[in-house]
């Protein structure tokens, strides 16, 4: 196999060969990542500050985008020894094994050098891989996507000029697509062949045989070349559907059997059989030039097995005379393929009974159990279900049998007529499980048994579905389907059977108000199966996320048992409604979870229900119709009411989150809160709407408060917030730039508070920054204030944490250029090496500080690469995970961690 690699890659190789080699310490991940990745990382430190304090810091986030490469293996060279003027057809597998995908151009270039070009060369797809051209188009590219591969075939024809020996070469050339410097071949030798040339044919006696019944092969054996070919050996492995028979063999027309084992032959030939093997050999002496012979041996057909007998026979110039061996290079030539086949019975019938193969002409009317046809009745909208041994209504079987009554396996169609159902009736098939559909095994378009043996049955299933609004009041109507089989193998030798229903009950159902309030509103009432006005039964106020409940009942006044499912329509996003039991009807649910479906009904019979309707936590004011609907999954039958939920208005604010930080003495912390609207108004719509406060637990502490109306993650200028009120400020946010400014219900922005220790602030003093927002009454409705608390504590000594990236060419720690924070974009086999960065910010010192690092998804460390940089520390590495420990670390200093990495490639 070989593998085509981008120069960049092959580059690196050469390097690192020259400079000792690159020891990669393996990760857990291996494969290249595919063009686009995100290698990302976060570096941490932990230290302790000038109070004993623990403290833990990150850095930022540093990523390098992955590009694509391009990489494939084309296998393999190939050879041929083929006659003049005759076809090679040799293949290859492309494979793409760069990270994206990729366009690979192919040719052919014929290679000087040698005896002769081929003609007509031709390159075809071989998408499936089987040596065979898809079709006969020419192609000169392909596209395959990351570790894909296909077949490449190359056809071409050896000229009648050329003669024994002589040798033609050529290379299949592939270029990739995104990196045309990518490229690679395979090189094919076509031989040409001449003096002797052994060609065999074989012959059965007869295209059809029946079980146990004698098939004589005859094998002819040509010598189509110039000179005498010595040692000539012919072999024929049987399949499993035949027996040799013993003592069959002739040779060239003689009458007298030749032995199965070696030796007592007449000269010339050495007939033999091997039991072990199947395999009848046969070794030949001096077969001359233009000569031809033939021998014959016959076989039985085994009884029991009806398949097709294929079989091959090869030929070959023996060169160690050795018949059971072919010798090393000598590749056999192969006869054409006899083809014989089963004389076969293909009949079969389909009835009503597991043991009486009885036909259409040998059914008994007056018999049930041999009437050829199944009755039943149903209800509207209920499937009948014929074959499942439930009986018939009038007092025969309900089965439906597939009878193999010839003598092979077959399989038979089965075909449905139901012009004699409603319009719009659906009849289905199923297998003998009753759920498994009957589908089509042999392609011709009709769904069929499946091979059935000899002598062998099946069971099919049919349902019956006439639509959900069919019914009956004539007794004397009858809805038939006529079930109709077929052999496959023929055609003319059909089969029927009779499905009937005989009688279709009608059905209703009826979804009333649980507390009969029906009447008195206008509504639906009892009866009005189907009849829903539109018009609410029942109307409950409530506010948003909070639940009301309705009561409901179901009636099946139908004959037959039935369930519903339950449903509502017409509900805004975010609510949902709930149904539960309420037997007794006292408005509580019996208990259990909430159902999607009635149960089992009686016909006859009520169920009471509750059902629980939730508004969205968020939902403004709003008069909302709620549509409940009972719907049948059996008979489809269905029944709707309308009940009313009146909505009022809610307002939640939250403010997120309280923080603890630390500063140096003089220094700033900025503090990051968010502020959301749980409720279903608009806060915040004017000025004066959202007044606040914000106190410090410390004397000489300076506090500023900042809202992020650009959601940069910024304190802009324009954003400082001057008076008392935050609601100026928010009353210009328009986050979604609609025609609504204001905080908007499930909306949120960012405060900032920038907190400034005195120049005199002590290690350990602490200050509480609280800041509190009181919105006003807006519309008669009131919320409560929301409040936050930033601890800040005052160090000397105090870490902070920065990552940076740089390319390393070499992979030897050196960067291309400067470090950087920002994004690198490098490809598979590319080295990147990382530089954290700790810097003691105060003025005293800082202990155990460990800076932390971890190899990234998608890469591998470089071993030995792992440093302080010339700083202070010890580094260790522990599989991927990379530390490097300081003792102590002074004021205004810093430490740093190195290392390099490797993408996957």
């Amino acid at each position: 196999m070989q593998k085509f690699l981008p120069r960049l890659n092959q580059l690196a190789a050469s390097i690192a060969l020259v400079a000792g080699g690159v020891a990669l310490m393996p990760t857990a991940q291996a494969a290249a990542p595919t063009a686009g990745s995100n290698i990302s990382n976060i570096a941490t430190a932990s230290y302790t500050d000038g109070n004993g304090a623990s403290k833990t810091v990150t850095s930022n986030e540093v990523k390098t985008i992955v590009l694509q490469v391009s990489s494939f293996t084309l296998v393999a060279d190939r050879n041929a020894t083929i006659n003049p003027n005759g076809t090679a057809t040799l293949s290859h597998t492309l494979t793409n094994t760069g990270n994206g995908t990729d366009t690979f151009t192919l040719n052919v270039s014929q290679l000087s050098g040698d005896n002769f070009d081929l003609t007509n060369v031709h390159i075809y797809l071989d998408s499936n891989q089987d040596g065979v051209p898809d079709n006969n188009t020419d192609i000169t590219t392909v596209t395959l996507t990351a570790n894909q591969s296909v077949g490449i075939i190359v056809v071409s024809t050896v000229p009648v000029t050329q003669t024994d020996g002589q040798k033609a070469q050529y290379t299949l050339n592939v270029t990739a697509g995104f990196d045309t410097s990518v490229t690679g071949f395979n090189t094919d030798t076509v031989t040409v062949s001449a003096g002797a040339s052994m060609q065999i044919q074989k012959s059965a006696s007869v295209a059809s045989v029946a079980p146990n019944g004698d098939i004589t092969y005859t094998l002819t054996y040509k010598n189509t070349g110039n000179g005498a070919a010595p040692f000539v050996t012919i072999k024929d492995t049987l399949p499993n559907t035949v027996t040799y028979n013993a003592g069959s063999g002739l040779w060239s027309g003689s009458s007298t059997a030749l032995t199965d084992a070696a030796g007592g032959d007449p000269a010339g030939i050495d007939y033999r059989y091997d039991s072990g093997s199947k395999t009848v050999y046969v070794s030949l002496t001096n077969v001359p030039a233009n000569s031809t012979g033939t021998v014959k041996f016959t076989v039985k057909a085994n009884a029991g097995n009806n398949s097709t007998v294929n079989n091959t026979a090869s030929i070959f110039i023996d060169d160690n005379n050795d018949p059971t061996n072919t010798p090393t290079g000598t590749t056999p030539t192969q006869s054409n393929q006899t083809t014989v086949t089963p004389t076969l019975i293909y009949t079969g019938t389909i009835n009503d009974s597991a043991t009486d193969v009885y036909a259409d002409a040998d059914k008994v009317t007056t018999d049930p159990n041999k009437d050829d046809q199944i009755l039943s009745v149903t209800s509207q909208g209920v499937p009948v279900v014929f074959g499942n041994n439930a009986g018939s209504t009038d007092g025969g079987p309900d089965l439906i049998v597939v009878h193999n009554t010839g003598t092979a396996t077959e399989t038979y169609n089965v075909s449905i007529n139901k012009s004699a159902l409603p319009s719009g009736s659906i009849v289905q098939l199923f297998k003998s499980d009753g759920v498994t559909p009957l589908t089509d095994t042999n392609g011709d378009g009709v769904v069929d048994t499946g091979p059935i043996a000899a002598g062998g049955t099946y069971n099919v299933i049919a349902k019956v579905t006439l639509p959900s609004t069919y019914s009956e009041t004539d007794t004397n109507i009858t809805n038939v389907t006529t079930l109709t089989l077929t052999p496959v193998s023929n055609p003319s030798a059909t089969d029927t059977i009779k499905l009937i229903i005989t009688d279709v009950v009608k059905a209703t159902v009826d979804l009333t108000n649980g507390d009969n309030t029906d009447t008195t509103t206008g509504g639906p009432t009892a009866g009005s199966s189907g009849q829903d006005t539109g018009v609410p039964v029942d109307t409950k106020t409530t506010a948003p996320g909070t639940a009301v409940t309705f009561p409901l009942s179901v009636t099946n006044n139908s004959t037959t048992p039935d369930n519903f499912n339950l449903s509502s329509t017409g509900l805004p996003s975010g609510w949902t409604v709930q149904y539960y039991v309420d037997a007794n009807q006292d408005g509580v649910p019996d208990g259990g979870a909430a159902i999607t479906n009635t149960g089992n009904i009686p016909a006859g019979s009520t169920v009471n229900l509750i059902a629980v309707v939730t508004p969205s936590a968020n939902q403004a004011p709003i008069t909302q119709n709620v549509v409940f609907t009972v719907s049948s999954p059996a008979t489809g039958l269905s029944d709707s009411m309308t009940d009313q939920v009146v909505v009022s208005a809610k307002r939640s604010l939250s403010l997120a989150a309280d923080n603890v930080g630390q500063v140096a003495p003089g220094g700033t912390v900025t503090y990051t809160h968010t502020l959301t609207n749980n409720g279903t108004i608009t806060e915040g719509t004017t000025a004066g709407s959202l007044p606040y406060t914000l106190t410090n637990t410390q004397l000489g502490w300076t506090t500023t408060l900042y809202v992020d109306l650009n959601n940069n993650g910024l304190a802009d200028n324009n954003e400082l917030v001057t008076g008392n009120d935050l609601g100026a400020l928010i009353a210009t946010y328009n986050a979604d730039n609609n025609n609504i400014s204001g905080l908007e219900a499930g909306q949120s922005i960012k405060l900032f508070i920038k907190v400034e220790a005195p120049a005199n602030a002590t290690a350990g003093v602490q200050n509480s920054n609280v800041l509190t927002v009181s919105p006003t009454t807006v519309s008669g409705t009131t919320t409560s204030p929301v409040s936050n608390t930033d601890l800040t504590t005052v160090n000397d000594g105090q870490i902070r944490l920065v990552k940076e990236q740089a390319l390393d060419a070499t992979c030897n720690g050196n960067a291309i250029g400067s470090f950087t924070q920002n994004n690198l974009s490098a490809k598979p086999g590319t080295c990147v090496v990382y530089r954290i960065t700790a810097t003691n910010e105060g003025n005293v010192p800082v202990t155990t500080v460990k800076i932390n690092d971890n190899v990234p998804t998608y890469t591998t460390l470089v071993s030995g690469s792992a440093s302080n940089n010339n700083t202070s520390g010890t580094v260790t590495v522990n599989g991927i995970a990379i530390t490097n420990s300081v003792a102590t670390l002074s004021g205004n200093t810093s430490a740093q961690l190195q290392f390099t990495v490797k993408i996957d490639e």
